[in-house]
């Protein structure tokens, strides 16, 4: 049985990555160091419990995460652990750096010791934030990075840092850059969240600026098949963009959620009055785009494109789940965060 350690599995795409994976056939390790934004425990809905172990850890101690390493004996690594809110990024970049890059390079420190043991590869959870903007057609894998928060920057980083491991001590981390999802046990305070959230209290959603940023969507359960697809897959390559093609404004998105929400009668919001333009965030990006070719070419997965199914389907997980939503708004005031003075 195929042993895989996952860091940062209890955060949002890792907690769905697990709850996907605890089907399989494999023995699981997830180290997270549980922060007010983690899935608890008691919520992931993990099918297999026997082969599925947890250790509460911060990446912080290079000697004691090799230790773990030793222990398990891990055949696969995934490391989703990263803080990833852009506005909260603006408001503390330290604390960003500390957790995106030097909790990072403490995790390919560890795993380049125990790769002189087993030549085992690594998988990098990114983003396509660290490309930057690009106003006409798509990033490709070796295109520059440009990136505009203190979180894409410290994502770059932590991508930059690991290539530069693979040069120097020939090691075998692979980078995976994602588009934006969406979709069960997302913090409330990201957008699609926020905007479910507002309607069914009958508020109007804030959108910022003019909401015509464009952002490309994939629902959750999506990415973690082709994650899986990909950390099984025998294809070479370094560094691969996985997005689903679905590109749209933030307005447009709100509209669609909006008609979905208001046509099952899940608001009593107008249909002309059901957002609120609210001041721009600093360096906010005008649209993201990922080319994902290779990705469809090689590791042949097609992601679906039907945003709608996956709202729905995200809007019914947050009704049905309240007691999640309870346990996280403890630690969530509604606040906005990342504003500059």
């Amino acid at each position: 049985m195929k042993k895989i350690l996952i860091t940062g599995g209890s955060g949002f795409i890792g907690t769905n990555f697990i709850n996907l994976i605890s089907k399989k056939k494999l023995k699981i390790l997830n180290i997270d160091k549980i922060s007010k934004i983690s899935t608890a425990e008691k919520f992931k809905k993990i099918h297999s419990t026997k082969n599925y172990s947890f250790v509460k850890y911060n990446l912080s101690d290079k000697r004691r995460l090799l230790s773990i390493f030793n222990k398990f004996k891990p055949d696969i690594v995934v490391n989703f652990a990263a803080e990833s809110h852009v506005d909260r990024s603006i408001s503390d970049p330290i604390y960003f750096i500390k957790n995106n890059i030097i909790s990072s390079t403490n995790l390919f420190f560890s795993y380049k010791e125990y790769f002189k043991k087993r030549k085992i590869k690594l998988f990098h959870i990114s983003t396509d934030e660290v490309y930057g903007s690009i106003r006409q057609g798509q990033f490709k894998e070796n295109d520059n990075y440009n990136p505009s928060s203190p979180y894409s920057a410290s994502k770059a980083s932590s991508d930059l840092i690991a290539k530069a491991f693979n040069r120097t001590y020939k090691t075998k981390i692979k980078i995976l850059n994602l588009t934006n999802n969406f979709g069960p046990y997302q913090y409330p305070e990201k957008f699609i969240p926020t905007l479910i959230f507002h309607f069914l209290k009958n508020k109007k959603a804030p959108i910022y600026g003019a909401g015509l940023n464009i952002r490309e969507w994939m629902y959750v359960d999506d990415c973690c098949n082709a994650i899986v697809k990909c950390i099984f897959s025998d294809v070479k390559y370094e560094q691969l963009n996985i997005g689903s093609g679905v590109r749209i404004t933030n307005l447009d998105l709100a509209k669609l959620l909006f008609k979905i929400m208001k046509k099952r009668k899940l608001t009593k919001l107008k249909e002309n009055n059901f957002l609120k333009n609210v001041k721009d965030r600093p360096g906010h990006d005008i649209r993201y785009a990922l080319n994902s070719n290779f990705f469809k070419k090689n590791i042949k997965l097609n992601i679906s494109k039907n945003l709608k199914n996956g709202l729905i389907s995200t809007i019914n997980w947050y009704i049905e789940n309240k007691k999640w939503l309870k346990s996280v708004n403890k630690s969530y005031d509604f606040k906005r965060l990342g504003l500059i003075d």
